[in-house]
């Protein structure tokens, strides 16, 4: 499988290995995969849910399987497995859109969108109010002070998450060989990182296929030349009105997120940190920060980066277009569950970008060391924090609530004492 993400052990997947219990009720099996309830209570339930899911995929995706199977009966554990084992291939993030494929086989298209709509928005509101509260109060002695906690704790959230996902991606010496070359690729030869996905993805293809002995794998191989030069081609990427670059940047953002949230930092740092500069990666740990203590999907902090690029209009745009490849992807594909799991060239391509994924964020984090350290107490930090999360298993949320804690306590001591 392809995508990993900050808080998951190898899989965002939760275990479900008891699920696959006898069918309720008398029922067969297909009947309870198709005993949902009516409408409304399905898609209020995904509303009351955006106001609680924090935790990042593995907690949300564990209140969804508790809810939906254990309590209420709207599927089985083999179906929802299955939903999830399609959801974890998809670029962008799970819990979404698992929400979007219940909502679809509810009420189809208009109910997809209804279920990842009221997911999403509860979460999106908020991440807006607390985009303005740091806009328009950022700058203050106790917002600082807050931000010194906060930054490294975040940067040792990143290190686990980069950890975690190494194990998940790198299955063998050939992909961690993959990673490798991305890293040296990336510092050394300054490849474009977008294309560097592709690339990994094609070679890791091909290697497959080669091994397979379906001798398909060099004309695969001959493909790399023709992305190498067209990868850039874009309609959008010379425009100059921001709304449309905050549309391109993050359509693109949610159209090649292999490997969950932190692929999409991997975006927003080149994006919208070193092109356009519409903040700064210091900015930009903030944002994080922020969409791991609130309810939602984790890749809002791309609606805190579209703020600070054009305020309001700005969040709503990065946010429209971030999650709408998920909606497309889950509707048009929900039919091809099974087909799409079981090809082995998909599989074969996303394993390779996953690969890809590990080195680009290693990179993409370096760049953020110097703006979360400052002083011995950062380094403090961090390490408490990668090893609460690695060592201690404690969750990802709980780790950056409680360095928001903290730092409200370091600044009030801080403001009391002068």
């Amino acid at each position: 499988m392809a995508k990993t993400d900050i808080d998951e052990s190898e899989s965002s997947i939760p275990d479900l290995s008891d699920s696959r219990q006898k069918p309720a009720n008398g029922m067969n099996k297909d009947q309870q995969e198709d005993h949902l309830p009516s409408w409304g209570k399905t898609f209020s339930y995904f509303l009351a849910l955006g106001f609680i899911n924090i935790g990042g995929p593995v907690a949300q995706i564990t209140m969804m399987f508790n809810h939906m199977v254990e309590r209420q009966d709207w599927l089985s554990g083999d179906r929802f497995t299955r939903i999830m084992a399609f959801c974890h291939m998809l670029p962008g993030p799970e819990a979404l859109q698992l929400a979007i494929y219940v909502g679809f086989l509810k009420r189809g298209a208009i109910g997809g969108i209804l279920a990842g709509v009221t997911f999403i928005i509860p979460g999106a509101a908020l991440m807006i109010m607390l985009s303005y509260l740091y806009v328009k109060y950022g700058d203050l002695p106790q917002i600082n002070d807050i931000l010194m906690i906060l930054k490294p704790a975040v940067l040792g959230i990143i290190a686990a998450g980069i950890i975690k996902l190494g194990k998940a991606a790198l299955k063998n010496v050939f992909l961690g060989t993959v990673a490798i070359g991305v890293v040296l690729a990336t510092i050394f030869a300054e490849v474009n990182f977008l294309l560097v996905l592709l690339l990994a993805g094609l070679v890791n293809l091909g290697y497959s296929e080669i091994r397979a002995g379906t001798h398909r794998g060099l004309p695969l191989l001959a493909f790399i030349p023709l992305a190498w030069g067209s990868i850039n081609v874009g309609v959008w990427s010379g425009a100059n009105a921001t709304w449309v670059q905050i549309a391109w940047l993050f359509l693109k953002t949610g159209l090649f997120s292999f490997g969950g949230a932190y692929a999409s930092l991997i975006f927003v740092q080149h994006g919208a940190v070193e092109q356009y500069h519409w903040l700064t990666a210091g900015q930009l740990l903030d944002g994080v920060a922020l969409s791991v203590a609130t309810p939602g999907p984790f890749m809002l902090f791309t609606t805190f980066a579209g703020y600070l690029a054009a305020g309001i209009p700005g969040a709503i745009i990065a946010t429209l277009f971030v999650f709408l490849p998920s909606f497309v992807f889950v509707m048009a594909g929900a039919r091809y569950v099974e087909q799409v799991r079981g090809n082995r060239h998909i599989q074969g391509f996303l394993e390779g970008a996953s690969a890809a994924v590990v080195g680009v964020i290693l990179v993409v984090s370096l760049k953020l060391v110097p703006d979360a350290l400052a002083g011995a107490h950062s380094y403090l930090i961090v390490i408490l924090a990668f090893l609460a999360i690695t060592w201690r298993k404690i969750d990802v949320a709980v780790v950056a609530i409680a360095a928001m804690v903290m730092g409200i306590g370091y600044a009030l001591i801080h403001y009391l004492q002068s």
